[in-house]
């Protein structure tokens, strides 16, 4: 998916290019939007909640000072980032030391894939921090800089330089760790800055993390993180079997990359996780910009983000005959896990939905549930009830509890997932998202 705007850059020019070599990268990249902006200096990944899709941002400005093969590297940069987790699943503290640990274990994977000597056109831009390099300096900012900050550079540049290749994330994250642990004291203050285990940040005039922005990882909410880490695994998993059927589906990497690649998409996602995830994939207010607010990365320069979470949900809760007690217990239980994060109005039907049976099940409190349906099914009952005009805005989502036992219903104008009660599946095909109440089955969906 692309977004187009005003620019003399053509970013799909360069993907075409790019994603010839490797049809791995190329199923990865169809499931996500490029979005060019100006509002971040670089590039970044990130979720957009409100249309529940993976992100790439890239600033054009950035990117037309680039070589071909730099751009082919932040791209790889970014896509790396997903592919291991960086965005949702394996996050560290602090988030500017795990950032710079993540960015050093992507980096030094794309430089031994690219098989680059000394004398080769680098695969990186220049801000990029790879292992074993030193990290270069801008001679005239740093000329300007004062003495203490020149000798924590050099002394982060050593570091740098110090560090082996084809590590983990974990790794560098440890290293960098121990490192500010030996800088004690007000002298080791800007070099704690710079590893980014201290609050504060002096101004780079190496690498140092600004070759890409990982602001966009903060904005997910912790709530949501195991959702998006399902979103992503399933994404991978198709572009897995994409490259497996394909002569040189997988390019130039690594085959012990490409297996733990294999093993990390197969793995079932529990489906509670999943459920709760849905409710916030929900909340309203994505992630947006505002001058009002200081950037903590580059204040005065970018302007700062604000966000907000407000979320209602409609549950619809299938009372008919074949729906026996024990499934609409099972049903009530996960529902009061469910109201802990959100307010929900229950909506019981069965081939009718009688707006008098509804109710509001707010965020914290136990009401007393009881059956009130017992009738045949019909799905169009709830969902003609939250379509309709006097309900527009209302929610912003809606989700069906029930074994599925009836013919596919209309399009809904929020957005709608179904939870199957165990040992049931719906007997229609949907992209929306499916929900099954068996440990022991994969979850399908527009989310897979």
């Amino acid at each position: 998916m692309y977004t187009r705007c005003e620019t003399d850059f053509n970013l799909e020019t360069h993907l075409i290019m790019f994603l010839q070599e490797s049809p791995f990268y190329a199923e990865l990249s169809r499931h996500i939007r490029k979005t060019p902006t100006e509002g971040l200096p670089t590039a970044g990944v990130t979720f957009n909640k409100e249309t529940d899709e993976l992100v790439l941002l890239w600033n054009p400005g950035f990117f037309e000072g680039l070589t071909k093969t730099e751009v082919r590297g932040v791209l790889l940069h970014e896509f790396n980032h997903l592919i291991f987790g960086h965005l949702a699943g394996r996050r560290r503290e602090p988030h500017r030391t795990w950032n710079i640990a993540t960015d050093l274990a992507i980096n030094s994977l794309i430089y031994a894939a690219a098989g680059t000597k000394s004398t080769d056109e680098s695969p990186l831009p220049k801000e990029g921090l790879v292992p074993g390099r030193r990290p270069q300096m801008c001679p005239d900012m740093l000329a300007k800089a004062p003495a203490d900050h020149r000798a924590a550079y050099e002394q982060f540049a050593d570091l740098i330089a110090s560090f082996p290749t084809m590590q983990t994330s974990e790794w560098y994250h440890f290293k960098l760790l121990e490192e500010s642990q030996k800088n004690e004291g007000d002298g080791g203050k800007l070099m704690r800055q710079l590893l980014g285990t201290e609050p504060g940040e002096i101004k780079v005039v190496i690498g140092g993390n600004s070759m890409d922005d990982h602001d966009g990882w903060d904005s997910i909410p912790e709530e949501m993180r195991p959702y998006v880490e399902g979103r992503i695994k399933a994404v991978l998993e198709k572009a897995v079997n994409h490259a497996d059927q394909q002569s040189n589906g997988w390019g130039n990497m690594p085959a012990s990359i490409q297996a733990e690649i294999r093993r990390s998409v197969s793995n079932i996602i529990n489906w509670r996780s999943v459920l709760r995830q849905f409710v916030g994939s929900l909340t309203r207010g994505e992630r947006t910009t505002s001058i009002k607010r200081i950037n903590r990365r580059y204040a005065y320069i970018h302007p700062g983000v604000k966000r907000g979470y407000t979320a209602r949900l409609a549950v619809a809760i299938d009372q008919s005959g074949s729906v026996d007690d024990v499934q609409l217990n099972a049903f009530f239980s996960e529902l009061a896990s469910l109201t802990r994060r959100a307010t929900v109005d229950i909506l019981p039907f069965d081939c009718y939905l009688d707006p008098k049976d509804i109710f509001e099940w707010k965020k914290g409190t136990s009401p007393a549930l009881k059956r009130v349906r017992g009738g045949g099914t019909d799905f169009n009952a709830p969902t003609a009830h939250v379509n309709d005009p006097k309900n527009r805005g209302k929610w912003d989502g809606y989700l069906v509890l029930t074994d599925g036992e009836c013919g596919a219903p209309g399009a809904s104008r929020v957005k709608r997932g179904w939870v199957l009660s165990k040992g049931h599946k719906l007997m229609f095909d949907t992209a929306e998202l499916q929900v099954f109440m068996d440990d022991s089955k994969p979850m399908s969906g527009a989310w897979r």
